[in-house]
């Protein structure tokens, strides 16, 4: 069914062809995307760790200046194809006709001063790790200022004074929309920058913006969205950047049912980025209350695993036969334990019936898989 904004359904025609095969895969590295840094114009403003450049696409040049960051952890590259996506229709939107079609105004690049570094961990991203070089985590790095990476990020921050930040990051794929099943394929967080949770203006607009884009991104995705627990943590980008006055918004990208490459969330991104582009500039996000807000289900760690066993009935040589629930994790190559016992809380990507059968031994947290499943697979 179309969306009713006939400029977002032009904008999800438009997404199809972007689709350059070399990103359409988990993970992304530096020479993955430098053919599409070098299409848009991206400048270098520092290096990383092990000396890779890491680079800043700049459109536009006026006073509402929009700041966005993806793949601070290597391993987390999902927004990091939506954001070159974005920028392409933008750059391609440049004229008023084509501005228009995707609900700009013809002048957008007179409003609006965007800027994105699409890669803020190359080294993480060579070796697909969360963290740095240097073994650090990034996100965890606003207070000390260890990593030379997030130095830079603050100082881009000191030196832009962004009144939007996106802080763009992938979420494990067990987290679930709320009590449901239904995995949180885009999450969305405006954190707190302060213990006390205090909402200033800067807070509340990134919450109206939140809500909207969640309406939005419900036309494509009504039970996939959920928010993050916004718990302060000083240590956080995230938490600092909003204490700058930094209107700050977390999205992150989420597992979605048959689609390991995340495409559905890359997608999705773009149209929560692009919707809040167009909310900021016709300033149709200010209809949006703090309810609205509190009205998306909280992101819901450990909802999922990978493979649930139902009711198995374990009959371990000498001992009392039972009967528990097994989750089970796809980690690599690997099939690991998570849990075992009353797992009614939590459902699986794949689900099988236990009933009737009888495994000859225990499993335990941690332990390989494998033999169990083999088992159930006679």
């Amino acid at each position: 069914m179309p969306h009713p904004d006939t400029t977002l359904n032009a904008l999800h025609t438009r997404l199809q062809p972007l689709r350059r095969a070399a990103l359409c895969k988990r993970q992304l590295t530096l020479s993955d995307i430098r053919p599409l840094l070098r299409d848009l114009g991206a400048q270098p403003i520092g290096e990383s760790y092990e000396g890779r450049p890491i680079e800043r696409i700049s459109m536009g040049h006026g006073p509402l200046i929009i700041l966005a960051w993806t793949q601070m952890h290597g391993d987390e590259s999902t927004a990091t194809a939506a954001v070159l996506d974005w920028l392409q229709l933008l750059r391609d939107a440049a004229d008023g006709e084509q501005a228009a079609a995707i609900g700009l105004p013809a002048n957008w690049q007179e409003l609006v001063a965007l800027q994105v570094i699409p890669m803020l961990n190359p080294d993480g991203a060579e070796r697909g790790t969360r963290e740095n070089a240097q073994g650090i985590d990034i996100n965890r790095d606003a207070l000390a200022q260890q990593s030379p990476e997030g130095r830079l990020l603050w100082q881009q921050v000191q030196s832009l004074r962004p009144s939007v930040a996106f802080n763009l990051h992938d979420q494990n794929p067990y987290y679930t929309v709320g009590a449901s099943s239904e995995p949180a394929t885009i999450a969305f967080l405006a954190p707190a920058y302060h213990p006390d949770k205090h909402v200033d203006s800067a807070r509340l607009q990134a919450k109206q913006l939140i809500a909207h884009m969640r309406k939005v991104l419900a036309h494509w995705l009504p039970n996939g969205i959920a928010r993050y627990n916004d718990s302060y943590s000083a240590r956080s980008f995230g938490d600092q950047i909003a204490g700058t006055g930094a209107s700050t918004i977390l999205i992150e990208s989420g597992a979605h049912r048959d689609d390991p490459e995340r495409q559905v969330a890359r997608e999705l991104n773009v149209l929560a980025l692009h919707a809040a582009l167009q909310a900021l500039l016709n300033e149709q996000a200010r209809e949006y209350t703090l309810a609205d807000y509190y009205a998306i289900p909280e992101n819901r760690s450990d909802g999922l695993c990978d493979i649930k066993i139902h009711q198995l009935t374990f009959v371990p040589q000498g001992r009392e036969a039972f009967q528990a629930d097994v989750c089970i994790l796809h980690k690599g190559a690997d099939y690991v334990v998570d849990f075992v016992g009353d797992a009614s809380n939590t459902a699986g990507f794949v689900e099988v019936a236990g009933h009737g059968k009888k495994y000859p031994a225990t499993v335990h947290k941690g332990g390989d898989a494998r033999a169990l499943l083999d088992f159930l697979n006679h």
